[in-house]
């Protein structure tokens, strides 16, 4: 049932609150803890504190600072007391964040640990304190049923298009992490790995929500390199990890570099694991887990399409890799795969509450994904913007996808990155990328269209020498595919542009591409 998150969560951080909710990794020193008990209490202590300031049911305010048992006191403050969040993402250009204040204009901003990214902004900053002594007489009753309120304004640019502003009602975010609940088992004894901004919708409902609705705990790395998050799932005996593809495909060139370089008898092994039927693989491959986290349980993926090769990669070795699918406008969660999935290039079945249905199908099934459910947002803050993508109570999401003989959405690209080439034929870059992906030397591949044909920005493990390289790739790949799809023209970078969620950043691969294209 949907509920206010207030009245969703209280009960649940009350009925656990002698348990750790959040663990600290800290460089040369011991781990700092945080009881659920201290996020409740410093959640009131904050809400007190906001109603002294002026604060007030409907008001947004803002909230801005690195992952961690802050964000937990702060959103829950906030829902207290009928405010609406509005997400900072930490890591954005102090030009960026100023843009998105002047365009959400909070009542005030709370902050943990800014830096100078704030300096000089118009609104009141608010530190974030977690405390147990509440500084007024905030009562630890929520106010009336908030369900169909709104409770988060997420400014986003996404990967492709125009910035937009994505209200979010508290309905639309519990019954996401509810029904995400339903179809995991997770208790006290899980810990999850936070990775991922909590300034997006994913990590937030997936990487905060869904576990402290649960019970577990959130595992904060001292810092994100490769290193660290290896260290810090083995060290913490993490269980649930949410990332993106590219940390699935690391770890997975990684494990392949050491089997390639590994022993007779280890060889022997991967082999043998891979020749079993799933159950005992999944049985006999205690020592791979235990190299990884002793507790491994679920890996998912999310924020943008996993190559199916990954996936059936740890599906060989025994190892669950579930590929989830939404948007922040669907709170974020539509559809999320079984644990071990007949068919790798699906997306799963739909959450309990949420339809997906496919508008237009062609003759192959084929046509844009629409969704509809409690996860729908409340719209945009712009009307007309919200009128374009809603089909009555359909959502548009402009993706592309089929439904297979078994009721799994089956994703083949974006409606806005469909290249249509001078004869008519459609090209659809994210399939091209994942084929040119998994070719030796390349990193990631980035599609763009030029005079009406893909290009590539190829990132290269050795980007110096990787013209020669590139060419060698695009003459093979061009060998194996149709002629419409076959990428003639290319430039080879060190690193794609990025999101704050980790995707590649579409609207700056052309200005890549222009300024390092191989001759």
């Amino acid at each position: 049932m949907s509920q206010d998150l207030w009245k969703v969560m209280a009960p649940r951080l009350l009925s656990n609150k002698s348990n750790v909710a959040w663990t600290r990794r800290v460089k040369n020193g011991p781990s700092t803890n945080y009881s659920f008990g201290q996020i409740h209490d410093g959640a009131l202590n904050l809400a007190a504190r906001l109603r002294q300031l002026g604060v007030s049911k409907g008001d947004t305010v803002a909230l801005i600072g690195p992952n961690g048992p802050e964000w937990g006191v702060a959103s829950f403050a906030v829902w207290k007391i009928g405010a609406v969040l509005s997400p900072v993402h930490i890591g954005n250009s102090e030009a960026d964040i100023r843009t998105q204040l002047e365009v959400v204009q909070p009542k005030l901003i709370l902050a943990h640990q800014p830096g100078s990214k704030l300096d000089g902004v118009d609104f009141q900053i608010v530190d974030i304190e977690i405390s147990s002594e509440l500084a007024g007489q905030e009562s630890s009753e929520p106010l009336n049923d908030l369900s169909s309120e709104e409770c988060l304004r997420i400014y986003t640019s996404g990967s492709t298009g125009t910035p937009k502003i994505v209200r979010l009602s508290h309905s639309n975010i519990s019954s996401n992490f509810t029904a995400c609940s339903k179809i995991v088992t997770i208790n006290e004894k899980d810990k999850f790995l936070s990775l991922l901004p909590l300034s997006h919708t994913f990590e937030l409902v997936g990487g905060m929500l869904l576990p402290l609705y649960c019970g577990a705990s959130i595992v904060l790395p001292k810092v994100l390199t490769a290193q660290e998050v290896f260290d810090a799932m083995k060290e913490e005996r993490v269980s649930v990890v949410l990332a993106v593809p590219r940390l699935y495909r690391n770890i997975k060139n990684g494990m392949e570099k050491k089997f390639r370089e590994g022993s007779f008898l280890l060889r022997g092994y991967i082999a043998l694991l891979g020749a079993l039927p799933l159950g005992l693989r999944r049985v006999l491959n205690a020592p791979l887990r235990k190299q990884l986290s002793p507790n491994l349980r679920y890996w998912v993926s999310g924020g943008s399409r996993l190559d199916p090769s990954i996936a059936k990669f740890f599906r060989k070795l025994g190892i669950s890799l579930r590929q989830g699918y939404g948007l922040t406008e669907t709170s974020p969660v539509t559809c999320v795969q079984e644990a071990f999935p007949a068919n790798f290039d699906s997306v799963g079945y739909a959450l309990e509450g949420v339809e997906v249905s496919i508008d237009e199908p062609d003759d192959l099934g084929s046509g844009e994904v629409l969704v509809r459910g409690h996860n729908v947002m409340l719209g945009y803050s712009d009307e007309a913007l919200t009128n374009e993508v809603m089909k009555g109570e359909w959502f548009r999401t402009g993706d592309i996808g089929r439904i297979d003989a078994s009721g799994n959405l089956c994703l083949t690209g974006r409606l806005k990155r469909v290249i249509v080439t001078e004869a008519g034929k459609n090209v659809y870059p994210e399939e091209l990328e994942t084929l040119l992906e998994r070719y030796d030397g390349v990193k990631e591949a980035g599609i763009i269209e030029v005079n009406q044909r893909p290009a590539v920005v190829f990132a290269m493990d050795n980007p110096e020498q990787g013209g020669p390289r590139a060419k060698e790739i695009l003459k093979d790949f061009n060998t194996h595919t149709s002629s419409h799809n076959h990428v003639v023209r290319c430039a080879v970078i060190e690193d794609l542009p990025r999101t704050a969620l980790g995707k590649t950043a579409l609207t700056k691969l052309r200005d890549e591409f222009d300024a390092h294209e191989i001759a």
